[in-house]
């Protein structure tokens, strides 16, 4: 029996030492918390709907996620860091189907809880930084965004809507916004963040900062994020019907001071091709190349700040219902704010026009996809609100939304109006 324990601690001890060495990183525990009320008048005039088909008024909205980070220095100067986020949101719209959409709709369906949202290995130091995994590229990274009311609400990346798309083509509400795929229940959000395909494992490199100025690349094979267990499931198919490959971002950006005036100036590129580059099916989501550039510029004096931000979509190869058109979503945005010390005041316009057909979209009301060249969507926007931080990362918010919809879309033609009211707070930690 003892020379039986003796093995079995040799085992033992030989496991140990065999054991890789565990780097010495200093873990953090983060995230957010967007509680909002949210009080929303989608038009529904002429829809003809019954009491079960019409749209809630209020709803309480929420946004929560939880981050774990970790960072160690190395004795040669070299930073290591760890980076991972969970959406603890229950019904997060960020579904599995939601990823292969490289615009901003969200598929409502496909609601899935406690998702990974972002998971990323980052090296740095004067060289600049290389970041590996799930996270959004250079372009959304560097991009420059006007100032807003509330940036939950109409900031660059929007969290919080109770704008509903799918009463624009027909004021009905029936899902029938868009036809991508067979899937109905997709919502337009109105932001303009510049980020294909955001849930994809991808590389990228940031320069370190010369005088206020930074450029980064980023690159990714394929679009998506990395299923569980997908490291040793076998490469995956490169033909798929609705997949993109070959995701590249460029972006460059400058933060300065000029004239006793802070301006920040930046601008981005983003492409992918579809991976069945031979199908080109009309008016099918993968058909055709995606391209995507932005532009902002923010100027700051004391307490004030004014800024414009564009952003523009576009797939070529004329896959569209309407024969050899590129199609086209092209966004404006301008905003000024106030801030002086633990209050926020701002404002911003929004306005976007959406081409019929625009990557896959397809008009399923009461036009019955009878889309000509010119037929659009247009959007427009005004944001009012301001904020009042109660703490350190802790803010009340309020905004007031009024904006209209211009569908010029065959027999679907019409204009919606929309109202909407947030108030909540946002606690980061």
């Amino acid at each position: 029996m003892k020379k039986i324990l003796l093995a079995g601690t040799a085992i033992v001890g030989a496991a140990v030492l065999a054991s890789p060495a565990q780097a010495d990183l200093k873990l953090d525990l983060g995230g957010h918390f967007r509680g909002y009320a949210v009080f929303a008048d989608n038009d529904e005039a002429n829809s003809g709907l019954t009491a079960s088909d019409s749209l809630r008024d209020f709803e309480f909205k929420r946004d929560m996620e939880i981050h774990f980070s970790g960072e160690t220095t190395t004795d040669s100067g070299l930073t290591v860091g760890v980076h991972a986020e969970f959406d603890l949101s229950n019904e997060s719209q960020d579904a599995s189907y939601a990823t292969l959409m490289p615009l901003p709709w969200t598929n409502l369906n496909d609601r899935d809880p406690n998702q990974l949202d972002e998971a990323y290995i980052y090296f740095s130091g004067g060289w600049g930084r290389v970041n590996f995994g799930s996270e959004d590229g250079v372009a959304y990274l560097l991009q420059v965004a006007a100032p807003s009311a509330d940036s939950n609400v109409d900031g660059m990346r929007v969290y919080i809507q109770g704008l509903n798309s799918d009463v624009w083509d027909d004021q009905t509400v029936n899902g029938s916004f868009f036809g991508g795929a067979g899937i109905a229940r997709f919502n337009y959000v109105l932001g303009y963040d510049n980020a294909l395909f955001k849930d994809t494992d991808r590389i990228s490199y940031l320069t370190p900062k010369w005088n206020g100025f930074q450029a980064g690349v980023s690159w990714a094979p394929k679009q998506g994020q990395q299923a569980v267990d997908e490291a040793f499931g076998g490469m995956s198919t490169d033909d798929d019907t609705v997949d993109y490959e070959d995701l590249w971002e460029i972006a460059a950006r400058w933060d300065g001071e000029f004239e006793g005036f802070g301006v920040s100036l930046g601008a981005g590129y983003s492409t992918a091709s579809p991976e069945n580059g031979n199908q080109n099916i009309a008016g099918t989501f993968g058909s055709d190349d995606i391209t995507a550039w932005n532009a902002g510029l923010t100027v700051s004096w004391n307490d004030f700040s004014l800024g414009a931000a564009y952003l523009k979509y576009e797939e070529t190869g004329g896959a569209s219902l309407v024969a050899a058109a590129d199609e086209e979503i092209e966004t404006w945005v301008i905003g000024a704010a106030w801030d002086n010390g633990p209050y926020h005041v701002g404002v911003s316009y929004y306005d976007t026009e959406i081409d019929a057909n625009a990557f896959g979209f397809a008009d399923l009301g009461v036009g019955g996809g009878a889309q000509a060249p010119g037929d659009k969507i247009d959007v427009k926007r005004i944001t009012v609100g301001g904020g009042y931080t109660y703490g350190p990362g802790m803010t009340f918010r309020g905004a007031v939304a009024f904006g209209d919809v211009d569908e010029n879309l065959g027999l679907a033609a019409g204009t919606s109006d929309f109202t909407q009211v947030t108030i909540g707070t946002d606690v980061n930690f």
